[in-house]
């Protein structure tokens, strides 16, 4: 290991630790401890379940995409390698790992291109429904904040910025003259990868004129609304195990979860991203110390749920050597 990568595996190491310094002096462990052991963790149970099943219809979704862009692999294979790229989202450096775990073994094999497209869609269409399940939510609650005349700038905003992020990508993936104009941008540029970089961001793009595309793309849709539905599902049976769940604040978490889902891109340390959704979820007038026990309880289950992945992934380590 060098130099560079110690540091940043020190630096990492810290902030985790200051992140449990935090909750043990804000909350108190043995506080946290009373609270897990009037948990029902039946209800934990079905988290991890339910993520689980989150993770299989995952790897259909991405295999529909890798055999639309040319690349049929085989069940076992799309699930051995998806499964891998999710433990590494749940438990190393959140979705930024896991995905390019799997473009990297793609791209050992001759097929970086095709796994670069298809992670990226598979990324795009769970990034957009989550949009749209923060947009319907940022409006449930702008109606329930007018009707009680409480502020709405803060969750206007929540939903400009998803409305902003949604209209994105229908752009980037679907607009023909968009598509065109970053293509001849990078042409023109003087660097020798831009042609290689135009070529690779090209292979995402949906040809509305092809009806295999058009049915590919319609799939993950469909796919991605149940998946994302079971992951924000495994932080409401979380709930739900804690005794802190109440239907009238579901839509929070159609709104909260995306947002900590777009923090995930971002490779933090473990522990740091449950914290922030902790302390997100008491401003949405939740209990601190009960949402943040949730959201590190959504995490563990992440974590149990991809387990497997572990083990696929020591194993191909240990064939390999």
């Amino acid at each position: 290991m060098n130099t560079k990568k110690i540091l940043s595996f020190t630096l990492k190491l810290a902030i985790t630790i200051l992140v449990f310094w935090w909750i043990d002096k804000s909350f108190g462990f043995s506080n946290i401890a009373q609270t897990l052991s009037k948990a029902d963790f039946s209800w934990f149970a079905v988290a991890i379940f339910v993520h689980i099943i989150s993770i299989f219809l995952g790897a259909w979704q991405w295999r529909i995409i890798l055999k639309n862009r040319g690349l049929k692999l085989s069940k076992f294979e799309t699930i051995k390698l998806y499964y891998t790229g999710m433990f590494f989202n749940n438990f190393v450096l959140g979705t930024i790992a896991g995905d390019s775990f799997k473009v990297a073994v793609l791209h050992k094999e001759k097929h970086g291109k095709t796994g670069f497209a298809a992670t990226f869609l598979d990324r795009f269409a769970g990034l957009a429904v989550l949009s749209i399940f923060a947009v319907i939510g940022g409006i449930i609650i702008n109606a329930t904040n007018f009707a009680n005349q409480k502020d709405l700038w803060h969750t206007i905003l929540i939903l400009a910025f998803f409305s902003f992020i949604l209209l994105l990508i229908f752009l980037i993936i679907f607009s023909k003259h968009l598509q065109i104009l970053f293509s001849k941008i990078m042409l023109k540029l003087p660097f020798e990868q831009a042609k290689k970089i135009e070529n690779i961001i090209s292979s995402v793009y949906i040809d509305r004129q092809n009806k295999k595309d058009i049915k590919m793309i319609t799939e993950i849709f469909s796919l991605s609304f149940v998946i994302q539905a079971l992951r924000v599902s495994t932080h409401i049976f979380c709930a739900v195990a804690l005794g802190i769940f109440a239907f009238s604040q579901l839509h929070y978490f159609f709104v909260i979860i995306p947002m900590t889902a777009i923090l995930m891109m971002v490779p933090l340390p473990f522990g740091v991203i449950p914290a922030i959704a902790g302390a997100i979820f008491a401003a949405a007038g939740f209990s601190q110390e009960n949402a943040t026990i949730m959201e590190f309880l959504a995490a563990i289950a992440g974590i149990i749920g991809s387990l497997a992945g572990a083990v696929f992934f020591l194993i191909d380590k240990k064939d390999k050597k």
